[in-house]
């Protein structure tokens, strides 16, 4: 399995879920429902994804967006209009070969996976983790770093073998252990510190826990 092998095995059980849901199911993001959800995520793949290659690639990097709120609620309403079916059927369709290159590919499986995340903890649904999954932890640590404590050094290790360092070389360090998505699901704002294990000195351990992860 590759990470273009996760995305659309991903998108497929979105699908699925959604599919048994319905369009008025809660999407576990604000008010979303599994309708703007589902458009949510196919407004990404317009112009064979372009706009959101470019906005990923600077993601990766560091560089945080927050669009306006009527610019996200006008790209839904225009994925909506073709109909509840029509939009599941495209999350089956392949993505933009755009959005599968390897510098944004990892981004591409959070972006699925978290929504899916999102839909099946609120709807009681069970939702494992795909292989690579965990390769979206670098883009995510540097997007979030600026809300990470800066001073220290961060080495984060995943259940299945992975591990990063991130931060200055001297530096107070703490080590983050967890599984991929318990991880991922920390740094999106989507779970607790308290699902994985934290080795570091105490002011570090305070800072860890303020972190609160918005994406």
């Amino acid at each position: 399995m590759t990470v273009r092998d996760d995305i659309e095995a991903e998108r497929a059980m979105l699908a699925d879920a959604l599919e048994a849901l319905g369009p008025d199911a809660p999407a576990g993001c604000g008010h979303w429902t599994a309708f703007d959800v589902a458009a949510h995520v196919v407004a990404a793949e317009r112009a064979a994804g372009t706009l959101a290659f470019c906005i990923r690639v600077l993601a990766a990097r560091g560089v945080q967006f927050h669009p306006k709120a009527q610019l996200v609620a006008s790209a839904i309403r225009r994925e909506r209009r073709v109909g509840y079916p029509a939009v599941i059927a495209r999350l089956r369709q392949r993505s933009p070969r755009l959005l599968l290159v390897p510098a944004v590919g990892a981004s591409t499986l959070f972006e699925v996976w978290m929504h899916h995340d999102d839909l099946a903890t609120t709807n009681g649904l069970a939702h494992g983790a795909p292989d690579h999954l965990a390769e979206a932890i670098p883009s995510l640590m540097r997007y979030q770093a600026k809300h990470l404590p800066a001073a220290s050094r961060l080495i984060v290790r995943t259940t299945d073998g992975y591990e990063w360092t991130f931060g200055p070389n001297g530096g107070p360090s703490a080590v983050l252990a967890g599984s991929a998505a318990d991880l991922i699901r920390w740094l999106a704002g989507r779970g607790p510190i308290s699902a994985l294990d934290v080795e570091a000195d105490l002011a570090v351990v305070d800072q860890l826990h303020a972190f609160v992860g918005n994406i």
